[in-house]
């Protein structure tokens, strides 16, 4: 028996036969025949017919069990597979390069894999995510299910892929997929999402798959650990299977009173858990494990699957949803990053920086008509709800929080005299990601019901590191004193304000910071779901006391070392 560690993408546990995917030969580079262009270029054709009648099936069959925007997830495949410009090239590739009409296929999808991430933009980012799934899926049509000669499991599976992609998930059988595992793919690729959404049990980060399984081995899935087990024993078997009914069970239920009378500490001081999340899939899970309502809930999804911006209608819908899936709990929408989404913000060049250029409230207030159709939506999707509160991204002073206090009163107004139903009251809190907003805090405070410290940008600022940049990511991940005492001395600046301070990252779910975070003063946390358990864990482990000494040990540290030592020797397990 072997246990294998990963990344957690969609919680829960899985029993069953492995089934690998997506591990195609390499290129052979055989150039086809001049009388076999036709039969090439005709299979093509085929597979893309048939891949698109897949995708509409998908669509029909998930209509009941996924939200909107994640079901919009494929018309931006359909789209890719009607678009005339990448049909061209494949067969462009056929006739002039004699290339098979499968190397073709991955020799125009691996070329605009490479633009894409060469480029800075995130939205473009995810659209080569999406081509990949295109990708994929075609090729899953040319090969066909039988290509290797390996007869598929009979019944549910856990499905082995490469990379985490829409296409390995959904087939015809999609059903019998218990659970995934993947070499490659992140927390936000569309894949992702929908494995939320449909509470498939997902791990990915998993190297060298097709050495460590075969088609047919039997293993079990602990995706909230993020641990594959092969050939597990009898014992981990029975206890897994046990485990894995219950999930199956306990998903689709509200969660019970004791749910949330967890959320406290050793000596009983209550934490609150709030959930982070991006689609209505992931709402439902915050729900369902009996978090207290979503701290922060990411609109960009819905500007990224359509190439064309959501109209106002479709926003309040999709709010709408998000509101009803907490019952009655509180709900925090983050207003549009613009950035992320590289929409139209008043200027056609793209920036040299764009971290440091218009994105988040800069981009908003440079689009008035964006900015103003999203606070309209929020304040109409949330016409009979409390607790709903509008978070303003990369705010750096009190006056890109006034700007937009001033239109969502405006707006206000505006749709009460239109007779239109909406919000009484809307709650307004600065997202604080930059260095100048942390230092400002307490100004930031008086114009606001609230704030939401984003750990992992704030540290990104501070340290000049971009998490995503490979080499400088030592530097991001360090426990860099100012990183604590800045943390720190905004809990007290919340404090002497008697404002709530809310904790937003994945790095406000790191085991082993959280007892720093407990120790001067945060009472609430905005995590992903499936980070819940590590946090539980840790609470259950220590009293407030306990965490004020380990604070007090980590401000006194003089270098990145001493903190390193403290948090080394802390148990978080």
């Amino acid at each position: 028996m072997t246990r294998v560690r990963g990344e957690s993408v969609a919680p829960g546990v899985a029993v069953g036969q492995v089934r690998l995917r997506g591990f195609a030969a390499e290129s052979t580079g055989r150039r086809i025949a001049a009388d076999e262009v036709e039969t090439e270029l005709n299979r093509l054709r085929e597979a893309l017919q048939r891949s698109r009648a897949q995708i509409d099936e998908i669509k029909q069959k998930q209509s009941g069990s996924l939200g909107e925007a994640e079901l919009r997830i494929f018309d931006a495949h359909l789209a890719y597979l009607g678009d005339a410009m990448f049909t061209t090239e494949i067969e462009s590739q056929v006739m002039q390069e004699r290339l098979s009409v499968r190397e073709a296929v991955q020799a125009v999808f691996a070329k605009y894999d490479r633009i894409f991430q060469l480029v800075e933009s995130d939205m473009l980012r995810r659209r080569a995510s999406d081509l990949r799934d295109v990708a994929t899926r075609l090729l899953r049509n040319l090969e066909g299910d039988d290509a290797r000669g390996v007869a598929p499991p009979t019944g549910p599976y856990i499905l082995a892929a490469s990379k985490l992609t829409t296409a390995d998930m959904f087939n015809l059988d999609n059903e019998k997929v218990e659970g995934i595992v993947a070499e490659e793919g992140g927390m936000s690729s569309h894949a992702a999402i929908l494995a939320r959404g449909m509470g498939i049990p997902t791990v990915t980060g998993i190297r060298d798959l097709p050495q460590l399984l075969r088609d047919g081995d039997l293993v079990v899935l602990d995706a909230s650990a993020g641990e594959l087990v092969t050939a597990p024993d009898d014992t981990t078997l029975a206890e897994a299977t046990i485990t894995a009914q219950r999930w199956k069970t306990t998903k689709a239920q509200a969660p019970t009173p004791s749910d949330l009378a967890r959320h406290q500490t050793r000596d009983g001081t209550a934490v609150e858990l709030l959930g982070s999340c991006g689609s209505a899939g992931e709402a439902d899970l915050v729900r369902t494990f009996g978090m207290e309502g979503i701290g922060v809930f990411r609109t960009e999804l819905q500007f990224l699957i359509d190439k064309s911006r959501p109209s106002e209608e479709a926003l309040v819908s999709s709010y709408q949803q998000v509101i009803a899936s907490q019952h009655g709990r509180p709900v925090a929408f983050r207003l549009l990053d613009v950035m992320a989404a590289t929409l139209e913000v008043g200027q056609r060049n793209q920036e040299r920086n764009p971290a440091l250029g218009q994105r988040g409230v800069r981009g908003l207030l440079a689009s008035q008509d964006l900015l103003r159709m999203q606070l309209r939506a929020i304040l109409r999707a949330a016409a009979s709800a409390d607790g709903i509160a509008v978070l303003v991204p990369f705010v750096t002073g009190t006056a890109d929080l006034q700007r937009v206090k001033s239109a969502l009163l405006e707006e206000r107004v505006a749709l009460k005299k239109a007779r239109i139903a909406c919000a009484a009251d809307i709650l307004l809190a600065p997202i604080v990601e930059v260095p100048a907003a942390a230092m400002s805090l307490a100004a930031l405070l008086n114009d606001a019901d609230f704030a939401v410290v984003s750990v992992d940008d704030l540290q990104a600022y501070l340290m000049a590191a971009d998490r995503d940049n490979a080499a400088v990511r030592s530097y991001h991940e360090m426990v860099h004193p100012a990183v604590f005492e800045t943390l720190a001395r905004m809990a007290k600046d919340a404090e002497r304000r008697d404002k709530r301070l809310v904790l937003f990252g994945e790095s406000a779910a790191d085991p082993s910071r959280v007892p720093f975070y407990l120790g001067v003063g945060y009472r609430s946390f905005s995590i992903a779901p499936v980070r819940l358990r590590g946090v539980l864990r840790v609470m259950a482990r220590y009293s407030i006391d306990e965490c004020r000494r380990i604070a007090a040990r980590i401000l006194e540290a003089p270098r990145t070392l001493d903190v390193q030592k403290v948090l080394v020797n802390l148990d978080v397990q």
